[in-house]
């Protein structure tokens, strides 16, 4: 159980990371946000992808009521990451290729965003949902395949400077 643990936490840093390189670079960073929006928009978000799993198949769903800051372009712009977890009924058989496909279907091109799917290294499906403003979602299978996980990333801003990024929000 120790090293599943392992497992999954390994994971979940290679996708977090994954995801904010791909966030880097020409994100707009948003003046006007605060971290208590920013964090409004991804946990909104994620509650909506979470929609996407068929409900006959959703046990419960558990967001982290709080998140981490990661740079995200320059000293001083960060943006909010967090996570869902929707966790499968026992015995479900989960088809991401179908919630990856509506996923895609959904927010390719719409409302500013574009999606990305591919396979996660252990050949699960995985749809990754871009923002024009810098933010976005990672939405998989766990390795474990008991939950579907939702990574999420904020829009970027600027963090004021008496706010301390290392502490959680």
């Amino acid at each position: 159980m120790r090293l599943r643990a392992g497992t999954i936490a390994i994971t979940g840093l290679l996708l977090l990371m994954t995801g904010c390189s791909t966030m880097q670079g020409d994100a707009t960073v948003e003046e006007n946000v605060t971290i208590d929006q920013a964090k409004t928009i991804a946990q909104e978000m994620e509650t909506t992808l979470a929609g996407f799993v068929p409900p006959d198949q959703v046990a419960s769903i558990a967001q982290n009521p709080t998140g981490a800051l990661m740079s995200c372009s320059k000293e001083g712009d960060y943006l909010w990451s967090g996570q869902t977890k929707v966790i499968l009924e026992p015995g479900t058989t989960y088809d991401g290729d179908a919630v990856t496909s509506k996923i895609a279907a959904a927010y390719d091109g719409s409302k500013s965003y574009r999606t990305e799917t591919d396979m996660t290294t252990d050949g699960q499906p995985r749809a990754h949902v871009i923002g024009e403003n810098g933010e976005g979602y990672l939405v998989a299978l766990s390795v474990d395949k008991t939950f579907v996980q939702i990574l999420s990333f904020s829009p970027c801003f600027v963090l004021p400077d008496d706010v301390s990024p290392s502490k959680p929000y």
